[in-house]
């Protein structure tokens, strides 16, 4: 979906162009809600992304599977969750239509030796509270804004019980806003370090 992407890209730059750049001499209503009006422009980006990289995504997840390496895999775009879940039927899945009680029972199947392979999760709502530690592989098909978000997600597998090495894998599309996301993310996860820990730390990469 290149096309779409690039006419969708251009039609957003073109309306940034257009807002004030400094959103602090604004009354503060007003610039809330241009700052949220900026945010939806660029989650259309995200979205569609998403949708173009979603075939090769889902084929990534094929290919990983054949490991029979247990995988937990985080979405917060819902059009992608339904793209796994219709093709991976048989994985454990932690999403917005699932009732606490199925939620809790994909948790505890998943957990278990001859559990599924695979457990499909909203970041937002599987990425807090779970234990998942039978998996110790974590790939991301979509970015959140925060890199808090991503770390509580890999957390959900680096837990008390976690025997290995947790790898998390982000399936990005090239020249697309999924770039610009992760530099931003690696960014903020340097000024973090920096605050909590008084140094900052470049030598982790994030490719």
């Amino acid at each position: 979906n290149e096309r779409e992407y690039r006419q969708a890209e251009k039609d957003v730059v073109a309306w940034l162009r257009e807002q004030p750049l400094d959103l602090g001499e604004l009354e503060a209503r007003v610039a809330a809600a241009l700052r949220a009006e900026r945010l939806a422009q660029l989650n259309v980006l995200k979205r569609l992304a998403a949708r173009g990289k979603a075939g090769a995504a889902l084929a990534w997840i094929d290919d990983f599977l054949a490991s029979d390496e247990p995988l937990v895999v985080f979405c917060g775009s819902r059009e992608v969750q339904e793209l796994a879940l219709k093709r991976f039927p048989d994985a454990a899945h932690l999403v917005g239509s699932d009732t606490v009680e199925q939620r809790e029972a994909a948790v505890l199947a998943f957990q278990e030796p001859d559990g599924p392979q695979l457990m499909i999760a909203s970041t937002r709502i599987g990425g807090q509270g779970i234990t998942l530690t039978r998996a110790s592989n974590v790939a991301f098909l979509d970015l959140e804004w925060t890199p808090a978000m991503h770390d509580q997600a890999e957390d959900r597998c680096h837990r008390i019980g976690q025997h290995d090495a947790v790898t998390a894998w982000y399936l990005l599309a090239a020249e697309t806003i999924d770039e610009t996301m992760i530099e931003l993310i690696a960014r903020k996860r340097g000024i973090v370090g920096a605050v909590t820990d008084g140094r900052r730390d470049e030598s982790e990469a994030l490719v």
